[in-house]
């Protein structure tokens, strides 16, 4: 990785007030809850269309599926109010916009017209929105006050599911889109998730840059972990 971008990195804890600090948390808190609420309302409705369907075990899928999203954002909330000031961050905005575009893209593939509904494709699509959501309810637990949506140092976790894995997190997340994208099924969606992947991966690179810089045990860390998959990659 190149090593540019440590030009634009600052201190912390020297320039940024605590009110600053808390009042950086609230547009992301918000935008948790907005998306909460939103999963209520969407349940209730689930239940209500398909409560007398015959396909009781697509239903049991679904309804876990929601609940299981309902709780990840409920804990992202929690936890973004909770976390650590950063240690270190970048002083460019050039990681921050990647960021809000790893985001952004997540929810810009509901603005794509769903394909038709076909019971064994929503089914599937529920079991990987659970498997994801699962996934990332773990992670974020891992993470605890760490957990941050900008790339910045807080501290470094290497237990849980980061013992193997740098970014379980997202691998959560990219399970749980391919669940979302599943409803959808289309080459605009295609191109959504395809912008999201390459999005992540110099996500990636910001986080693990200014890893590096502030911790010199992750140097070591890099070495005995896989970045996303384990055994692949």
């Amino acid at each position: 990785m190149s090593a540019a971008p440590a030009l634009f990195e600052q201190r912390t804890m020297a320039v940024d007030s605590k009110l600053y600090d808390v009042f950086m948390r609230l547009p992301i808190v918000s935008f948790t809850l907005f998306f909460f609420a939103r999963e209520i309302i969407a349940l209730r409705g689930v239940i209500a269309v398909r409560l007398y369907a015959s396909n009781y075990w697509q239903l049991f899928f679904t309804v876990a599926a929601r609940i299981s999203v309902m709780m990840f954002l409920a804990l992202l909330a929690a936890l973004h109010l909770a976390r650590l000031r950063p240690i270190r961050k970048y002083g460019t905005w050039w990681p921050r916009i990647t960021a809000l575009l790893g985001l952004l893209t997540v929810y810009a593939l509901v603005m794509v017209p769903t394909a038709d509904s076909i019971a064994w494709w929503d089914g599937v699509s529920a079991m990987l929105l659970l498997v994801g959501n699962t996934l990332g309810i773990l992670a974020v637990l891992d993470l605890g006050h760490s957990l941050s949506i900008m790339p910045e140092a807080r501290q470094l976790v290497t237990t849980g599911c980061y013992r193997r894995v740098r970014h379980p997190l997202y691998l959560a997340e990219d399970i749980a889109l391919v669940g979302v994208f599943l409803q959808f099924r289309s080459w605009p969606a295609v191109i959504v998730l395809t912008a999201h992947v390459l999005v992540q991966l110099r996500r990636m690179d910001w986080e693990e840059e200014i890893l590096f810089r502030a911790f010199p045990e992750y140097a070591d860390y890099r070495l005995r972990s896989y970045r996303l998959v384990p055994g692949l990659y």
